[in-house]
């Protein structure tokens, strides 16, 4: 690894498929095991993330880039990038674009690498794809509904260098080999490196990619398919930000699993694609996701009771008209107030549907 060059990760994926998950478990592994200090910038359509919040309860400098893609902010990207490597010294960058991003190898990584190589050393582009979901995200054979999402998915296979397969603790070995295969059928020269969060195998591979000299080299295509923005447009986006102040103590994971059970509920498992609620407190926190039908706790801090002020942090992004994802969300929150006899005051609210974006950079061959 060049020490007079800061590492840069970007590490792309749908939504949903545990980026935030694997890069601060990245982070800390580097940390513990090679003495690597290592920061991370997130970014999103909306604002107040649930993901910066939590990278930042790990203790990791922490930068973020809300109102649109790197593509479109890729000056702010570099400048959020320089800042880091001034004020922190990292030695590694993990740079966590939007989930529905497309294009990244075109409109982030090539910059990257070809503006900035005396500055950054860029890791070949990896992309994060979650095993529970893999297979119907690369049958061509199932039936499309108003709710299917899988274009912006595949294509995000299609540009990687490295595929990283998470939550294989989730399904059997035979179907993590399926995945494997079909991935290969697609993306005959990508390097496949399986993990989990529950156990964190292999995340040695992926300190070794990381901390090699190792840079990304694939040349950048330009793919167009009307379909991407199709699919972005059937999205609403929902950013709720909350202080809580509880009348008594309150079980962070029963609150937090009924707000998701609610949101599961309201909407169809093929209409969620992935909401985030953090709740945190001075002297605790917890983390959970909801991914179609399936929830997870993400992280649990100190106690999982709480009786000091603390933050809710709501992100859902959900095939939803803004209009009725809002007033929906609005409802659990007015149901979670009931339910556990605490005060939640809005301090920032926004839902929207993202607008289409252009890149300010783009290279392609």
């Amino acid at each position: 690894m060049d020490r007079k060059k800061t590492r840069m990760l970007v590490l792309g994926g749908y939504l949903g498929a545990g980026k935030t998950t694997l890069a601060v478990n990245l982070a800390r592994e580097l940390h513990q095991k090679h003495g690597k200090t290592v920061a991370i910038i997130t970014n999103d359509q909306g604002n107040v993330l649930v993901d910066t919040e939590y990278s930042k309860g790990a203790g990791l400098n922490t930068r973020e880039i809300s109102g649109g893609c790197f593509c479109t902010n890729f000056d702010n990207l570099v400048s959020n990038a320089r800042d880091l490597v001034v004020t922190g010294k990292p030695d590694v960058i993990i740079a966590e674009p939007i989930g529905t991003s497309t294009n990244i190898m075109s409109s982030v990584v090539a910059p990257m690498r070809s503006l900035y190589p005396d500055e950054f050393s860029v890791v070949p582009f990896t992309v994060v794809v979650d095993c529970v979901r893999a297979l119907d995200i690369l049958s061509s054979r199932k039936e499309r509904t108003e709710s299917t999402v899988d274009l912006i998915p595949a294509h995000q296979i299609r540009e990687a260098e490295v595929i990283i397969l998470t939550k294989t603790d989730l399904v059997s070995d035979e179907k993590a080999d399926r995945i494997s295969d079909k991935i290969k059928e697609i993306l005959p020269e990508a390097r496949i490196i399986p993990t989990s969060s529950a156990d964190l195998r292999n995340v040695d591979r992926i300190m070794d990619l990381v901390l090699s000299d190792e840079v990304s080299a694939k040349a950048p295509t330009n793919e167009k398919n009307p379909g991407f923005a199709f699919e972005k447009a059937k999205l609403g986006w929902y950013s709720g930000t909350f202080d809580m102040t509880p009348s008594e103590d309150i079980d962070m994971y029963s609150l937090c699993t009924h707000l998701l059970k609610g949101v599961a509920k309201e909407y169809g498992a093929d209409s969620v694609v992935h909401v985030k609620v953090i709740v945190e407190a001075p002297d605790a926190a917890a983390k959970m996701s909801l991914v179609q039908k399936d929830m997870q706790v993400d992280n649990i801090r100190g106690s999982r009771y709480v009786r000091e002020k603390g933050m809710l942090i709501l992100n859902a992004r959900v095939v939803s008209p803004p209009k009725r994802l809002e007033e929906t969300m609005r409802g659990l929150i007015e149901d979670v107030r009931r339910e556990y006899d605490c005060t939640l005051e809005v301090t920032g609210e926004k839902c929207f549907m993202p607008k289409p974006e252009s890149p300010s950079h783009f290279f392609f061959e």
